[in-house]
């Protein structure tokens, strides 16, 4: 097991490996949504997508064990992934609070199936559970993509580095 020190250490250099930012949303309230409404929207700001596979297609995301809503995205049948764009620093931050205190369902659409998505992100997937693994003090989920969309333009993404938010250019 890995000491405070090392873990700091660790922590401090996975900093340097820089990524994007993605919220992940579902409907608790119904996860078969009919796209009547959103009132049981949860999003929670991530850094953690990866791609997994083309056949089938998935991706994956980690979930820490102690989040205050584990329970309620580990067993998310549907969600979303948003991936976020320059200039949504506040999307970013407001869905990076425990709880859904600082839900806004203004800040959302919806997929032709009703699942929730922020406006504005540079593309989105919809994804179905396929899987989770137990990863020491993460879990990680695996999601079938059943449907993906792309904003048109050339809108940098948001990254975030060494701690901080950054523009990504092609």
């Amino acid at each position: 097991m890995a000491d405070a020190a090392q873990q700091a250490e660790f922590r401090k250099l996975m900093s340097l490996f820089a990524t994007g930012v993605c919220v992940i949303a579902f409907d608790r309230a119904n996860g078969d949504s009919d796209g009547s409404d959103i009132g049981g929207l949860s999003a929670m700001t991530i850094n953690s997508l990866v791609s997994v596979s083309l056949d089938p297609l998935l991706l994956c995301w980690s979930l820490q064990n102690s989040a205050s809503q584990y329970d309620e995205y580990l067993n998310a049948e549907r969600f979303t992934f948003s991936i976020l764009a320059d200039g949504q620093q506040a999307l970013a931050r407001r869905y990076a609070a425990r709880g859904d205190s600082a839900l806004s369902a203004s800040d959302f659409d919806k997929t032709a199936t009703g699942m929730p998505v922020l406006k504005g992100a540079l593309a989105a997937f919809e994804c179905r559970r396929w899987n989770s693994y137990p990863a020491g003090d993460h879990t990680m989920i695996l999601g079938e993509v059943l449907a993906m969309s792309r904003q048109e333009g050339t809108v940098p993404a948001l990254g975030f580095f060494e701690g901080r938010f950054c523009a990504v250019k092609s």
